[in-house]
């Protein structure tokens, strides 16, 4: 899944949030310098990622990208279903999407100095751009899709998102449907201990 899902699947408790925000940037003894309650969100960032890329509808959906984005096809979809949780914020979080946002950046901010360059980065981009917040429709998740593209190693043709995006747009629409309620119970289920509940 693609940031939003990431912190939504985070919970409220702060240092969880920070951690799975930095999941990506985060690089072998790095790890172990951050706050435990930090570490915990890194750890929690890569078994969503790891539960994601092996399940059998998400593998479905890259098979469907893959003509058109080559080995890009994992990273455009997780962006795509991002958008499907954005468009329909209000069924997952009884908070408005942008007042989610806001808060976000609010509760992540102060910790994110202490994080590897590229987080920070990442980071201000996102509070700059109001990123996020642009991924409830089929031009906003284009130009994210268009952004990355300028910074990917090979011709990813992710510029050409939102055009397919828009092409398949309903089967996309059931894999998030199939998808995402069992992430947010495997995501649930290793949260059971802690404090605050999801969402």
């Amino acid at each position: 899944m693609n940031t939003l899902a990431h912190l939504y699947l985070s919970g409220v408790d702060p240092d969880r949030l920070l951690g799975n925000f930095i999941g990506d940037s985060v690089r072998g003894a790095e790890l172990t310098t951050l706050p435990e309650s930090v570490q915990r969100g890194v750890l929690l960032h890569r078994q969503i990622d790891r539960y994601t890329d092996r399940h059998p509808v998400f593998r479905e959906l890259c098979a469907l990208l893959r003509p058109h984005f080559h080995r890009y096809a994992p990273v455009v979809g997780d962006v795509f279903l991002d958008h499907f949780l954005a468009r329909d914020w209000s069924s997952h979080h009884p908070q408005a999407l942008d007042d989610y946002v806001d808060w976000v950046h609010e509760t992540i901010g102060p910790g994110i100095t202490d994080c590897p360059e590229r987080s920070q980065r990442y980071f201000n981009y996102l509070v700059q751009t109001q990123t996020l917040k642009h991924y409830r429709t089929i031009d906003g998740i284009n130009h994210t899709l268009g952004q990355m593209a300028k910074r990917a190693r090979f011709n990813s043709r992710m510029d050409t998102g939102g055009a397919v995006l828009s092409a398949h747009y309903s089967a996309i629409e059931s894999t998030f449907q199939a998808f995402f309620p069992e992430l947010v119970a495997f995501a649930q289920s290793l949260a059971a201990n802690a404090s605050d509940p999801l969402g």
